[in-house]
């Protein structure tokens, strides 16, 4: 493992290693931005759902009319957030660990009100939400020695 030295005392923060759990974080990202982006782009270029087969009355009860936000949250956020996650992870920055768990809770929380605005499962539902649960659970095995080395720096 090595360090990164912050210049204002002079003490480490260590580069996350890319062993199990860093594998298992960054593949799982590249996986829900693949399907992220692609899921983002297909709704934000046809908001009424059609490319995806969403009718709009599962909008009802949203604050959304149309799935336009709804895809650029989705590809944004999810789709190129992952990718840039994906990015910062091989370059072993200390920060990758945390947009990881930030995208794996985040990728939850997505999918429970989801869930809640439209009211019916697809079998996609607990599969993306078990990717944002490995994926922040990943993320802490990863991540924790940086936070104690930047915990240090404090």
């Amino acid at each position: 493992m090595t360090t990164l030295i912050s210049p204002r005392t002079g003490t480490g923060i260590p580069r996350p290693d890319l062993r199990r759990a860093g594998r298992i974080a960054i593949s799982v990202l590249a996986v829900l931005g693949i399907g992220a982006l692609a899921g983002g782009i297909a709704l934000a270029a046809k908001p009424d759902g059609s490319v995806m087969q969403f009718p709009l009355r599962l909008l009802e009860g949203s604050p959304f009319s149309d799935y336009f936000v709804p895809g650029i949250i989705l590809g944004g956020v999810f789709g190129l957030g992952s990718f840039a996650t994906v990015a910062l992870g091989i370059l072993r920055r200390p920060v990758a660990p945390f947009l990881a768990f930030a995208i794996g809770c985040g990728q939850m929380i997505w999918i429970s009100v989801e869930l809640a605005i439209i009211r019916e499962l697809s079998f996609l539902h607990p599969l993306c939400f078990g990717m944002g649960l490995v994926i922040a659970a990943a993320s802490v095995s990863w991540g924790w020695p940086a936070f104690q080395g930047w915990r240090a720096t404090r």
